[in-house]
């Protein structure tokens, strides 16, 4: 067969492809990458006298799908716990076949993995739905939005209330996410993290806020009560505007706000949630 040149980008764009959709799961075929009069792998990549061309291309395909393989593991490393191994992986193989990731940061590798258990889930037509995968998928979103605080690009440069600070100079820090939830998520991943082996959690609804200082996350629980309050700080409320709503919200309750206000303040400021306005 004659020579036939292939342009870097052609065969860069051809030999991806190949390693990012070895099963052929997208809509994109490998054969229309390459020019005309090159049909097959064995056009482009010669068999040897131990290994076929397709032999020869599985080593590379198996080697890059094992290392996002890894990275998946690490980014979700408490939903591995979770499922066991096993189960991980295969979630975890369908996923990168079925979504192939094209961007050079592998920290988004899994953005869409909890779309894709919700998508994928096995009670998903089934009338009566299982707590346990609602809990998965739930435990997927909340490992990958931290790898997202970790990464987010935020002001730096700020100085932190302390106690005598006057409650007209409190804002929320810049990196400060609240989350709820219909399971104790934080607490299974927390105790994970810890080292200890904790058992898949029954439902129960909880909050908590992670921060982010000096690029190392924090993160702490909050009542109901607690995470709304914060809520209105996060949608731009002043400390002030915040407690004036708060109050109107809880009309029943503007007493026992008062009271326990002076202990929520000092807190979050040991838990450096404010830094000075």
């Amino acid at each position: 067969m004659e020579k036939v040149h292939i342009p870097l980008p052609t065969f860069q764009e051809w030999m991806q492809q190949l390693l990012l959709d070895p099963f052929q799961q997208t809509n994109v075929n490998p054969e229309d990458i390459l020019p005309e009069n090159l049909n097959t792998l064995e056009d482009v990549v010669h068999d040897s006298k131990k290994l076929t061309a397709k032999e020869h291309l599985a080593i590379y395909q198996r080697s890059y799908i094992a290392r996002l393989r890894n990275c998946m593991a690490t980014q979700f490393s408490a939903l591995e716990y979770a499922l066991g191994e096993e189960i991980f992986c295969a979630f975890a193989d369908d996923y990168l076949a079925s979504r192939p990731s094209y961007n050079y940061n592998l920290a988004l590798l899994g953005k869409h993995f909890a779309e894709y258990l919700e998508e994928n889930r096995p009670d998903k037509k089934e009338a009566q739905k299982e707590d346990w995968i609602d809990f998965v998928i739930e435990l997927a979103q909340f490992e990958y939005d931290l790898g997202v605080i970790f990464e987010q690009k935020a002001e730096e440069e700020y100085t932190l209330v302390e106690t005598t600070t006057s409650e007209e100079k409190l804002q929320l820090v810049p990196i400060c996410e609240l989350f709820q939830f219909d399971f104790p998520i934080r607490k299974f991943y927390s105790d994970f993290k810890n080292g200890k082996e904790p058992s898949l959690p029954f439902g129960q609804e909880t909050y908590c806020v992670v921060l982010r200082h000096d690029f190392k996350l924090a993160v702490y629980d909050l009542h109901k009560e607690q995470y709304e309050f914060l809520s209105y700080l996060k949608d731009g409320l002043t400390l002030s505007e915040a407690k004036t709503k708060f109050r109107e919200a809880h009309p029943n309750d503007v007493e026992e706000f008062d009271f326990v206000w002076p202990n929520w303040k000092t807190r979050w400021i040991e838990a450096k949630v404010f830094r000075v306005l």
